[in-house]
């Protein structure tokens, strides 16, 4: 019979084992080796981004931009072609805290900002005016960072999630707007 204590250590050295298990399998694949994830995922958010950017010189492109919607990790990867994706999946659960929990903040982070983005720009009335391009560029600059974030953490560089995060004092002292005062441009 196991106490409390040693059903810990016992699962300490299950989760410890399959770590290593899949950082081994992990090796020369789409997979990184250290922090279990996967930069493909980013493409989904990379998709967003385009279409956003298209939209500020190709008005007709919006509605392409509106179809884009959140995409679970798991999901990603179980609807994609690359040939590890059954291991980007597996391994996701075995990914450390130190990088899975900041992944996930910066992808929630990117959802909503993309989700904020699609609905700015549906209610603009003209997006070839000179304040919805810069709108539209602001919150393409912040989406751009955003996926750089995500891109250093899954390549294991956790200091530059930390560094580099924008706060919203940080990019109003950079001229940025925060989605209220974006808001309020639109009525």
């Amino acid at each position: 019979m196991v106490d409390g204590e040693g059903e810990t250590r016992l699962n300490m050295s299950i989760e410890t084992s399959a770590l290593a298990a899949y950082r081994a399998r992990a090796r020369n694949t789409n997979v990184n080796d250290v922090t279990l994830l996967a930069t493909d995922y980013l493409n989904h958010f990379n998709e967003a981004l385009m279409l956003a950017e298209l939209v500020i010189d190709m008005p007709d492109m919006l509605e392409d931009l509106i179809d884009w919607s959140p995409v679970t990790y798991g999901n990603h990867f179980r609807d994609s072609g690359i040939a590890d994706r059954e291991l980007a999946i597996e391994a996701y659960e075995f990914s450390p805290t130190e990088y899975k929990t900041p992944f996930e903040a910066i992808t929630t982070r990117l959802d909503e900002e993309i989700e904020d983005l699609q609905t700015n720009l549906r209610l603009i009335d003209n997006l070839e005016d000179d304040e919805a391009k810069m709108m539209a560029d602001e919150q393409c600059a912040i989406i751009r960072g955003l996926i750089e974030q995500a891109g250093a953490i899954i390549n294991g560089h956790i200091g530059d999630f930390n560094s580099q995060t924008p706060s919203e004092d940080s990019m109003e002292d950079e001229g940025i707007l925060d989605q209220d005062e974006i808001n309020a441009m639109f009525g």
